[in-house]
This record gives C-alpha cells, structure tokens and sequence, in this order.
C-alpha cells in the first residue's frame, strides 16, 4: 500500500547525520542553532530557533508579538483543532476565517474586511503547499505569523513564502516539506522578536532545543530542499495531465505564484468515500484533505459553521493522493492507473 506520505530520507541522509553527531565539536544545543540559523538565511531573515514542538513554537510566537490578555487572532478555519488550543491556551481569542472558493487559503483583503474583525494578529498557512496573497495581507498593518510546515519553497511570483510575516513557523515532522523527524522551527526578521524567542529556550526549565540528532537531519534536508521541491512538482504535472482526463479537478496556485505540492489535492466530483475506498482496493491510500480542523469543531447553531461556505465545499469534496519525492516509477505509474479510472 503507498501512504499518503513517506519522509524522504536516504542512506547518505543517515550517514551524514552520524559523521555530525560524531564531531567532536557538538555539544547540545549547538546543531540546533545551525539549522535555525540556515533555516533564517534561505528565507532571508535575521534567525531564530529550533524546537521540539510545534506548540512550543507557535507559543514562541506568540510571546513574541507581546499580544495582550484576549488578544483576537485569525486563522483559517482549515486550520488544526491543535492551532486553535494553542492560541487559547496562550490566552488569546481564535478568530475562524472562511476561505478561498477552490483554495484553503485566506482569502485577499478585497473579500473579506480583516480590518471588521478586529485582530491583533493573523496566521497565515500554507495548507496543502498553496500560497496565500502574502503581499495584500502585509498592507493590512497586522502581525503577520506564518506557516510554511507544508508551502516551504512556494511563492507569489513577488514573494516567497516564509518572507512576509514578523514571524515563520515550520513544522518538521514527517510528512512536512522539511522533516527532522519532529519539532519545529521558528524565524524572525526582528532583533527584539529574536531576543524573545532566544529566551523561550530554556533547558533549565524544560524547554530545551530541537534534538542534535533531528536538527542533523533537518541540516541535510534543507541542502536538498530546492531538489526535493522540483521533484514534486515534475511529479504533480505528470499527475495533472492524468486528472485533466477525467471529470475530476486538480486545484492551482493561478497567476505568477508557485506552490509546493504537499501531496496531491483533488477536487472529486462523485463520493469522496467512494474514491478513497477504490483508491485502496488497488494500493493506493487516498484520505479527505481536511480532518481534525477547526470547522468540525464549530457548532452549527452557536457558532454559525454556515458562515463558511467555502471550506465546507473543500472539506466535502478534496482528496489527498502520495505526492512526495521518495515515490518510485512503479508506484507513480500505479497511482496513474488510479488517477486515471477513479469513479
């Protein structure tokens, strides 16, 4: 059976992880600072750091922006249930935006009147590697914090994705674009901000640095980033050219923007439990696009789920095929064939 995601990692990936374990020179912490450090310079921002979760980090970011007590934050309706507790628990309000018609991305500022719902800050993601429009959402004049755990290397033909918020989150588990094997990652262009998030790695209280081991291998992984992310996309246009022939709609970036294909999202016109269920019959595994999201947790009478037509559409009806750079011929051809034949 192919999974939906399988972390790229080769031997040689392995091999150099062990040679820089085994330098004398490491001491804890040290490799964690490196790769916070490279993460910082490929989306050309002043640093930041490695952590071992990604609560940990997204309460980082928080702190950073000083919000005060209450604070009301946005964040796509899309986003985790885990991202909503988060930001509870760092006192503040989560503020559900609706999204794009055909994209789980917050939509532009010529939509939606942002400056109406009165937010101290926004979370903005990248969900399913699509790219918000990052360059009208900065002229809003609110703290920006993005995500880029699964839109790392994507861009809005005037931006790169990670480049735009105060601060930048990226997780690094498995199935995201970057993978230590955990944890997560945190980046400012802010002396100050800098400062805080130094300051929110504190071994003595418990909360130390990413793991030498785990900021090694995400140190070999950001060498190949660029590599990885054309793979995908090769991949994904060879699957488009499948889907075109079918009923069925592969969702795009549109204009001068490049996304990053986190996996491969289709827009199903029959059942979408029917399509995962033929999916697996022949080998592949197929899943809904968004499960443990904020939407199902609203509740339809108090919380108005209806004022989110958008990502209902999405959550309804987008299926989740592999996409990612380990994927052998013979397992693309396989998922080709599904592709190809689904109801």
């Amino acid at each position: 059976m192919i999974p939906i995601f399988r972390p790229t990692i080769r031997r040689a990936d392995m091999d150099a992880v062990l040679t820089r374990l085994a330098e004398d020179s490491i001491g804890s912490g040290e490799l964690a600072r490196e790769f916070s450090s490279s993460f910082a310079r490929y989306l050309g921002r002043r640093g930041g750091v490695a952590m071992r979760t990604y609560g940990q980090a997204l309460l980082a970011s928080l702190a950073a922006l000083a919000l005060p007590p209450g604070a009301r934050v946005g964040c796509s309706v899309l986003a985790p249930t885990m991202v909503r507790s988060i930001l509870e628990r760092a006192g503040c309000v989560a503020v559900p935006i609706d999204t794009q018609k055909l994209l789980p991305l917050l939509p532009s500022p010529l939509d939606v009147d942002y400056q109406a719902l009165d937010l101290a800050a926004l979370l903005v993601d990248t969900r399913l590697g699509f790219i918000a429009d990052l360059d009208s959402l900065k002229q809003l004049q609110i703290p920006l914090v993005e995500d880029v755990s699964e839109g790392l290397g994507g861009n809005t033909g005037t931006i790169m994705a990670g480049a735009a918020g105060d601060l930048t989150i990226a997780g690094l588990e498995p199935q995201h674009i970057v993978t230590a094997g955990g944890g997560a990652v945190v980046i400012t262009g802010s002396t100050r901000r800098l400062g805080v998030l130094n300051g929110a790695v504190t071994p003595e209280l418990g909360e130390p640095p990413l793991p030498d081991m785990n900021a090694a291998l995400g140190l070999t992984q950001m060498k190949q980033l660029e590599r990885f992310i054309e793979k995908r996309r090769e991949m994904a246009a060879r699957f488009l050219r499948t889907v075109q022939r079918t009923r069925h709609v592969v969702p795009l970036q549109g204009g001068e923007g490049e996304n990053v294909f986190y996996a491969l999202p289709v827009l199903v016109q029959s059942s979408p439990r029917e399509v995962e269920q033929y999916a697996r019959t022949h080998g592949v595994t197929a899943v809904r696009a968004f499960e443990g999201t904020i939407l199902e947790t609203l509740d339809a009478a108090e919380e108005g789920v209806s004022q989110f037509p958008n990502a209902l559409s999405l959550a309804s009806r987008m299926v989740l095929f592999p996409l990612f750079p380990a994927l052998g011929r013979s397992e693309q051809e396989r998922i080709e064939r599904v592709l190809a034949t689904m109801p």
